[in-house]
């Protein structure tokens, strides 16, 4: 058998070429064959450079490839067949990425650690699966999916994870933690400047990637598209991933099913908002951290704050922070006392309550009283901007208060495709966490649907 090893491309070629020029049109030879360059034999193809495109057609045509193939099957003695490429193919290829040396930022907060984490019931899970991830990186749980409502210390863990490898671990290990409309905003810029590929390979020298609000890539195909090479790169290279969402993986509608499926072949563990006790020691934990001025503070008073403010670890501290500033500016006092808090807090709103038993049609009716529509406008297939805002918040709400799937709540709203349907969903959660004006129109409208 011919030693294909002991002979180069170029030799080869040349061999072709010989066997070639009795076959053909002296012209045709001369235009089409004598240009073309034997680059390397690869994945059983000899490949050929060929000058221009116009070229590269011909050659590939089946009346020269079957000839080329049959005589250089006959010279090596293999199934060696001939894949034609153009210069500017072949230099593309062999561009390499320019390699990112530098260390990137973490981007992580230093006041988020273990250390000052409030372990409860509702969130022991996620503390014991993100302290496992931060011991042992890349090696158990990866990735490892937290999901749970915003507020109640998600991003906390993640930047917690973060702190402790730098600390404990390889100094020198390359932390980054971004959220994912950094991750889709990173992506436009880059695509803009049609240089995905310093993209990627920025990420590639990352050894652990922390990626905040995962849900916000549904919808986003190019991105994801992206984001799911990445995640890849990382994952067959045992770089740890951490990822948090605000619902389970399998209820992120608007992803990639392969990505989703990726995200459920590491762990998955849930949190929920704290719990009247955990709520108490997150309050103290607040109090110490912010060394207020405030000699004495009655635990009943902490616990009618945990009792009426415990539906997110923000929502505390808002009332806690409300509370100090009123003992310290209009009461002053150095002794709070239940009815002291019961006055400073009584403009704070909502208070928790057990959540009353709304329908859809509810929904519609408050929604639409609320902006002076009847509900056959709220339904309608109508683009107006006065139409759109309190059809995507009463969607929003269907979603969030009473758990409906996207294909219940279209049928609700003029039987709207569940795509559109999420997208509202998605559209009105990301105003929320920017426009302090939305979360409090989704407060009001909840309080009054739960009166």
């Amino acid at each position: 058998m011919y030693q294909i090893e002991s002979e180069t491309a170029s030799k080869v070629w040349e061999s072709v070429l010989y066997k070639m020029k009795d076959e053909l049109d002296v012209n045709a030879y001369n235009t089409f064959f004598i240009p073309l360059i034997a680059k390397e034999f690869k994945n059983g193809k000899l490949i050929i450079e060929a000058p221009s495109r116009f070229v590269k057609e011909v050659i590939s045509s089946e009346m020269f490839s079957r000839k080329i193939n049959d005589c250089l099957k006959e010279i090596t003695n293999t199934d060696f067949e001939i894949e034609v490429k153009e210069k500017s193919e072949i230099e593309k290829e062999n561009i390499q990425p320019e390699v990112i040396n530098v260390k990137l930022s973490s981007n992580l907060n230093q006041s988020f650690t273990f250390n000052n984490f409030v372990v409860g019931p509702c969130n022991s899970e996620c503390y014991e699966a993100s302290m496992a991830v931060a011991l042992n990186p890349g090696k158990f749980y990866n990735p490892l999916f937290i999901y749970g409502r915003a507020g109640i210390g998600k991003t906390h863990l993640l930047h917690a994870i973060g702190n402790y490898c730098k600390a404990n671990q390889n100094r020198t290990m390359n932390i980054y933690y971004t959220t994912a409309n950094d991750f889709i905003d990173e992506f436009m810029r880059s695509n803009q400047n049609k240089d995905i590929e310093s993209m990627k390979a920025k990420f590639k020298s990352i050894d652990m990637l922390l990626l905040d609000d995962v849900q916000f890539l549904a919808g986003k195909d190019k991105t994801g598209e992206v984001f799911f090479q990445i995640f890849n790169n990382l994952f067959n290279e045992k770089k740890q991933i951490v990822l948090t969402s605000d619902r389970n993986p399998h209820d992120l509608r608007g992803l990639e099913v392969r990505l989703v499926s990726r995200f459920s072949s590491g762990l998955i563990v849930g949190m929920n908002a704290p719990e009247h006790d955990t709520a108490k020691a997150i309050l103290r934990r607040k109090i110490d951290a912010k060394n207020f001025d405030v000699k004495n503070i009655d635990d009943e008073v902490l616990s009618f704050i945990a009792e009426n403010y415990s539906t997110d670890v923000r929502q505390l501290e808002g009332a806690l922070t409300r509370l100090f500033f009123y003992v310290t500016t209009i009461n002053r006092s150095e002794v709070i006392s239940l009815p002291i808090a019961m006055e400073a807090l009584k403009n704070i709103a909502p208070l928790k309550k057990e959540t009353a038993v709304v329908s859809a049609e509810e929904i519609k009716k408050t929604v639409c009283d609320y902006y002076n529509i009847n509900i056959q406008q709220l339904v309608s297939s109508s683009r107006v901007a006065s139409l759109k805002t309190p059809r995507f918040i009463a969607i929003y709400l269907c979603r969030t208060m009473l758990n409906m799937t996207f294909e219940e709540i279209g049928r609700e709203f003029g039987n709207r495709d569940h795509s559109t349907v999420m997208n509202a969903c998605i559209k009105i959660e990301k105003l929320i966490n920017e426009e302090q004006s939305y979360k409090l129109v989704i407060n009001k409208f909840q309080q009054l649907l739960t009166k």
